[in-house]
Parts: structure tokens; C-alpha cells; sequence
């Protein structure tokens, strides 16, 4: 069945659209009609080369739509179900989901990728986007990473919910709980770490610190519930931080940019006795020292965060939930709706900095 997707074919490249077709499913697979994609950074940093990806590839990981077909062997979702991609697709069965650790599955990568998935014109096999490739008009993906949600949730909203978002607000729901009059900060302000920082508000966060060099970021984040603005070029981020903290730290500092500098400046803005939670997608070989001597006197919490934490059939339908009420404004994330055609244009906001979400909507 031939479909329309933006294809990376080397690495530091623009995209390519073109048609591709998509395998027959398999008896565990489901086939879903894209309505929407969020352009998130991993996308960006995958094109570059600062994140792996095998080429030619179809990117794209944040992505919701229409199931169109469904395999023997799924039996949660069916054809006209609404859903959400989760680019984690727990296996439930491995040591890792017993425990309920399903954002860290251990099958989920290689059964992601050596499923049927597409091939380009020239009979080319295509890799991939952590099984979900929703730069596209339409995917395959195992039945059991979508998510069924209500049919009158705007699809371009419940797309947010399947990476940024879920990245973002799980860290405060679920890797680093934010307790009730707690002191916050988040340093780095797009979609994931406003979605922390809402979160933050979400869990009666007293006061919530929002660290970004653009001034219109700081801005939108004070409309969604920031108590104070930082701008690093007005010094070192951690002295600020302390500054409006009573001279201790915040007691959760959530660094959601993923680079060693801003890790670094994380740890030093939390205070004794308090979490770093690193939610930014680092790249590979960029390496953060520690003092041992402070780790220890200081006895600080350095968590990693992978996918929020989340159980998507879990968290996804609260996100959305609160969302419906109000409480999580998702809708103010969204910079831009672009067609698929403009997936590049969509790149090019990124690297520059431009707004928070980029959504491709498929017409």
C-alpha cells in the first residue's frame, strides 16, 4: 500500500518525502492512519547524527491517529479506534515489565525493529523510528505500543501525550515525584520541560523556577505557572537558583536540555538533600563529572530519566485527563501545524530555537 513519509536518507541531510509502501501486517501488528506528529528534538538530533539512526529511515516518534488494521493476535484496539503511539512497546513479560518497569523493556528495541515495516520505490527495506515512524501518512507498528483514547480528543493534542509530554510530566508524576509545597526548577523550556514544569504546578509545587536563555519561553512559562525566571546569560544558573531559594538549592531541579554543562549547573542548583532528575536525551560520549566528596557530604539523588516512567495504558488517558480539565494546557505547546511537505521547515524552527512544538497534521 503506498503511502507518503519523510525519508532520512544520510545522515546531516534535509529529508526526502516520498511514497512508500508499507508491509503487510503481521498477526501482531496494528496499521494506523497518522492524523498528527510532534517534531521533537530526538527527531532533529536522529537527522544530525548527534543521536543513532540506521538509514533510510522513516522518523518521526510522537505521533496519533485512526487504527485502520489490526492483526489476529491484537485484541485491545480495532479498525476506527483513536490512539497513540507509544515509542516504547513493552513486551510485559521480561524481568524488567514484571516489575513494571515498562518504559526500560528489554525486548521493546529489537522486536521494534525487526518487524515488518515498509520499503521505499526501489524495493529498499526502510528502517524504523523506534517502531513508530509517524512522519508519515500512515504506519505499522506492534499492537502493543498504541494506546486507545477517546474519539473527541483532538488528535493533534493526544499526539504531544506519546513523547514530549509523557517524557516531561512523568518525570514529575513518576521518576521524581514532586511533593506538595515543594521548591522546582526546570532548566530548558520546550515541550518536554514545560510539560515538567506543569506537572510541577499538577503536584502543588510551591514555587517553580523556569531556567531558558529565550525570553519568549520564560514568558509562556510564567503564563503556565512559573513563580520565578531565570536567564542564564544573567549569571551562573546555580547562584540564581539559590538566590530565590533562600541560599539552599531547589529541592528538585529537572534538566530537561541533556547536555553536561546544564547537568552540571542542575546538581549545583539542588540543594543538600534534594533530586537532579536528567530528562534531557543526552548524547552519546558527552560525560558529567562529579565531586565525590559533595555527593557524599551533600547527600544529593542524580536520577536518570527514561520515558517519564511511564505505563503508557496507565498514564496516557491521566495525561489526557487532565488535560480535559484544564489542568495540563497542552494545547499551548503547539507553535506551529504544518503539512508533512514541510518537515524541514519544522527542523529548521528547532535548531534555531523557534517556539515549542512544531505538529505535522495529515489533512
Amino acid at each position: 500500500m503506498s503511502e507518503r513519509a519523510a525519508v532520512l536518507r544520510a545522515i546531516g541531510k534535509p529529508l526526502d518525502l516520498e511514497n512508500i509502501e508499507l508491509e503487510p501486517i503481521a498477526a501482531d501488528q496494528v496499521r494506523v492512519r497518522i492524523a498528527a506528529s510532534g517534531v521533537c528534538h530526538s527527531d532533529l538530533s536522529q537527522a544530525t547524527g548527534a543521536l543513532p539512526a540506521g538509514t533510510p529511515c522513516v522518523l518521526g516518534h510522537e505521533g496519533a491517529g485512526v487504527v485502520e488494521d489490526v492483526g489476529s493476535e491484537v485484541h485491545h484496539v480495532q479498525r476506527g479506534d483513536h490512539v497513540v503511539i507509544a515509542w516504547t512497546a513493552a513486551c510485559g513479560r521480561c524481568w524488567f515489565c514484571q516489575r513494571g518497569e515498562v518504559h526500560l523493556c528489554q525486548n521493546s528495541v529489537a522486536d521494534s525493529y525487526s518487524m515488518p515495516y515498509a520499503k521505499d520505490r526501489d524495493g529498499t527495506a526502510l528502517y524504523t523510528s523506534v517502531g513508530v515512524s509517524s512522519f508519515a501518512t500512515a504506519t505499522n507498528c506492534l499492537g502493543r505500543a498504541v494506546v486507545p483514547i477517546p474519539s473527541d480528543v483532538p488528535l493533534e493534542i493526544a499526539a504531544l501525550i506519546g513523547c514530549g509530554v509523557a517524557t516531561g510530566a512523568g518525570a514529575a508524576f513518576n521518576t521524581a515525584p514532586v511533593e506538595h509545597g515543594a521548591s522546582v526548577a526546570v532548566m530548558g523550556l520546550g515541550g518536554v520541560g514545560l510539560a515538567s514544569l506543569m506537572a510541577a504546578g499538577v503536584r502543588g509545587a510551591a514555587q517553580i523556577i523556569a531556567v531558558d536563555p529565550a525570553a519568549a519561553r520564560r514568558e509562556l512559562a510564567a503564563s503556565l505557572g512559573a513563580t520565578d525566571l531565570i536567564d542564564p546569560a544573567d549569571g551562573d544558573v546555580a547562584k540564581q537558583v539559590r538566590a530565590v531559594t533562600g541560599r539552599r538549592g531547589a529541592d528538585i531541579v529537572f534538566e530537561a536540555v541533556g547536555r553536561s554543562a546544564t547537568i552540571d549547573a542542575a546538581v549545583r542548583a539542588t540543594r543538600r538533600g534534594g533530586t537532579t532528575c536528567v530528562v534531557g536525551a543526552a548524547m552519546p560520549g558527552d560525560d558529567v563529572s562529579l565531586s565525590a566528596f559533595h555527593l557524599f557530604m551533600d547527600a544529593k539523588t542524580l536520577v536518570g530519566c527514561q520515558y517519564g516512567s511511564v505505563v503508557p495504558t496507565r498514564d496516557f488517558p491521566l495525561l489526557l485527563d487532565l488535560w480535559r480539565a484544564g489542568r495540563l494546557p497542552l494545547e499551548r505547546l503547539i507553535s506551529r501545524r504544518v503539512p508533512l511537505d514541510n518537515v524541514n521547515e519544522a527542523f529548521d524552527d528547532l535548531a534555531a530555537g523557534r517556539g515549542i512544538r512544531t505538529v505535522i497534521v495529515n489533512n
